[in-house]
């Protein structure tokens, strides 16, 4: 009996060192991935710039009524759709974050509209049914587009080489307490008005053992996986304090339905700043990037404003620089990450030589802490990669001002 006893509990402390085992490799797993994501991430936003900034030139050279104006008008709003995709993965590495402000989920889905329907087979149609004047959501819209993609390509999978018919529906919903915990149990959504998304297939259906396992990280019913997955998506759900609901039967295709809690409040539209010339009064600017090309797109935009530039490829060469010249240099505008001395630690070095510097930080990474901390210290500003020549024209005016 004590033998017995014995190896019943010896089972279970295997069990239970295998589980854990199985968890650390896991997080392990996720962890070298976020490292990579980043590092990816970073080195994409550094090629974005660049190719931002020379879009922008061209543009200005060009005589107003140019036919090719639209062309670089579109050829910028793709470079900012693929700055959409490095935060995604910035997300994903932990080095990014939420910008959360108010959205029409409708004008989301159909600003989305060209992008989903080349991501599904031909044969299959994409219909919209978006209900008329629905209030607002808080959310990250770039997330928020995320889930939409990750959701439709999901369905084209289970239609297949089929034909079949992929429909997105918005609508506002009034939810009670129990019908919130029928629906959407163990979410803990408070009642009250919401926007729901629906996402509906006439595919294949889940089956209810995959169903049981579909918000597991890395499980896939694909040969090869791809996206986040549904584990990362319930992550952004759950960050917007969103619901999710799937139902789904064999043969009969899948509806999975998001909700999210209707807001107060009127979506703000950015109107496109102009290309303004010259405004600048020869004041000495010292650039320090170590991506060459931003510092030839960045030097080419400064010259053009009338500011004369100073280059450094990294935070060493710009602190000796800096050092020397630091009497005639009026703005530094460096980016945070770098070989051999990095943003921060030539920010420190140079308000050292001069305690009323003026530094502007850019970063293909969002804002952290230590960059809030800066603020108020020398530090004349923070300017997010992939940046448009209008948005550094108006960071080094207000810093000169």
């Amino acid at each position: 009996h004590t033998a017995w006893r014995d190896l019943t509990e010896y089972k279970r402390a295997e069990e239970e060192r295998q589980s854990l085992e199985g968890q650390m490799q896991q997080t392990q797993r996720l962890d070298s991935l976020g490292v990579l994501a980043g590092g990816i991430a970073h080195d994409f936003n550094n090629l974005l710039t660049a190719l931002l900034g020379n879009l922008n030139l061209a543009h200005m050279s060009l005589a107003e009524d140019s036919p090719a104006a639209s062309y670089l008008d579109s050829a910028e709003s793709t470079v900012l759709r693929a700055s959409e995709l490095t935060k995604q993965m910035l997300a994903y590495s932990g080095k990014g974050r939420f910008v959360v402000k108010l959205h029409d989920l409708n004008k989301v889905v159909q600003e989305m509209a060209h992008l989903l329907q080349v991501s599904i087979p031909k044969k299959i149609s994409l219909i919209q049914h978006l209900a008329y004047e629905l209030p607002p959501i808080e959310a990250d819209g770039a997330q928020i587009q995320q889930v939409i993609l990750n959701l439709v390509t999901n369905a084209a999978d289970a239609i297949g080489s089929q034909e079949g018919i992929i429909t997105l529906s918005t609508q506002r919903v009034e939810f009670d307490a129990p019908t919130l915990a029928r629906s959407f149990p163990g979410q803990n959504l408070a009642s009250g008005p919401y926007v729901s998304l629906e996402v509906r297939d006439t595919g294949c259906g889940i089956l209810p053992e995959t169903m049981a396992r579909i918000f597991e990280p890395f499980f896939t019913t694909k040969p090869t996986g791809r996206g986040l997955g549904l584990s990362a998506m319930l992550g952004i759900l759950r960050g917007h304090h969103a619901g999710i609901q799937i139902q789904s039967k064999v043969g009969a295709g899948s509806t999975f339905t998001l909700i999210f809690r209707a807001q107060e409040g009127t979506v703000e539209t950015v109107p496109k700043p102009a290309i303004q010339t010259t405004v600048g009064a020869h004041e000495i600017i010292l650039v320090v990037d170590d991506e060459p090309t931003i510092l030839e797109t960045t030097q080419a935009a400064l010259e053009g404003m009338g500011y004369q530039v100073l280059l450094a490829n990294d935070g060493l060469e710009a602190v000796e620089l800096f050092r020397a010249r630091h009497a005639e240099i009026a703005l530094v505008v460096m980016d945070l990450t770098m070989p051999r001395m990095d943003g921060r630690e030539a920010f420190e070095a140079m308000l050292m030589l001069k305690p009323n510097a003026r530094i502007v930080l850019t970063s293909g990474y969002s804002e952290q802490e230590s960059v809030h901390q800066m603020l108020g210290r020398g530090l004349a500003g923070f300017l997010p990669k992939p940046y448009p020549i209008a948005a550094l024209r108006k960071i080094v005016q207000d810093s000169l001002a």
